[in-house]
């Protein structure tokens, strides 16, 4: 008779190494949950923010102003990253104090911003809510674009409103053409919110349109137009299309606004060649002054316009 093959036992190191590929497998698996419950279930994508910062109720005046004094600014996220997961942890806060001390300066009623940020654990400062508390614009609003990381670790950000008067939330609408919460490059939504004056409602959007497709951001002004349903608006921000381009003509021939289309150029700030932040306001206003200031905290400059109102 023969004898058998003695069998031959797995060495350790193969058994260790098969352990630590399914614990790093296992933390892989987990991650992307947590990343997929971050961005699906925890954000607030569609569902607009609003809150105000040591304001007592009943202090408010919400009587019709004379004038009103609007100041939009993209802001770049203070600059705080360049796309990637790279931070700026150093210079940000001092730029964040720049954009503060400017909108102290100009005193306006209304700020609308574009590409600032609501969260960043690396930096862990509320952009909207510093500002509101260095300005004193008390009231304020953000809508979401886009909400990338894990439940603790996140970078969340798009655009926000300040307010010298009390906000109320409308909506953050999706604009076309929408992509996956992961995808953050060029991911937009339209943040709406509305105020009171004199018992009269008067809807503000905070935009932050396509910046490389002129066809999708005219498809994209179209939407905010058909959203506002004819009611009085303030619409501003970074518009990305100029004004003899086709989504801010619809806006000049539809009769709906008035703007200063002739200012000064707001973007790149290093020499600007580019009118793409814009302010509209409603038909029968009537624009006071208009200028654009030099700030170097972001790679746009800032707009201001005042209007008269009717």
């Amino acid at each position: 008779m023969s004898k058998s093959a003695p069998v031959k036992k797995p060495r350790r190191w193969r058994r260790r190494i098969g352990l630590a590929l399914c614990v790093l497998a296992s933390a892989a698996v987990l991650l992307g949950l947590l990343v997929v419950i971050n961005g699906v279930w925890l954000a607030q994508r569609e569902t607009p923010v609003a809150g105000t910062l040591g304001v007592p109720s009943g202090v408010v005046d919400v009587s019709a102003p004379a004038e009103i004094k609007v100041l939009s600014y993209n802001i770049a996220k203070g600059m705080l990253n360049d796309g990637t997961w790279k931070f700026d942890t150093q210079n940000v806060d001092q730029r964040l104090a720049t954009i503060a001390a400017l909108i102290r300066q100009e005193n306006p009623d209304l700020v609308f911003l574009s590409e600032v940020v609501f969260e960043c654990q690396p930096c862990s400062r509320n952009q909207v809510e510093y500002l509101a508390a260095e300005t004193d614009l008390k009231h304020w609003a953000t809508g979401e674009n886009y909400n990338l990381g894990l439940p603790f670790f996140r970078i969340v950000g798009g655009n926000a409103i300040l307010s010298r008067w009390p906000l109320t939330p409308v909506s953050n609408i999706p604009l076309p053409i929408q992509k996956p919460f992961y995808v953050t490059r060029n991911n937009r939504r339209a943040l709406f919110c509305q105020i009171e004056l004199a018992g009269q409602p008067l809807l503000l959007g905070a935009i932050h349109n396509d910046s490389f497709d002129l066809k999708n951001n005219l498809v994209q002004v179209q939407q905010q137009r058909e959203h506002m349903a004819g009611r009085p608006c303030i619409l501003a921000g970074d518009f990305n299309a100029m004004p003899h381009e086709p989504a801010i003509e619809l806006l000049k021939k539809s009769g709906q606004f008035i703007a200063v289309y002739d200012g000064p150029h707001t973007f790149p700030t290093s020499k600007p060649d580019q009118t793409i932040d814009l302010i509209f306001a409603p038909a029968g206003w009537t624009v006071v002054e208009h200028h654009v200031p030099q700030c170097d905290a972001s790679d746009h400059l800032p707009v201001v316009t005042t209007f008269r109102l009717p």
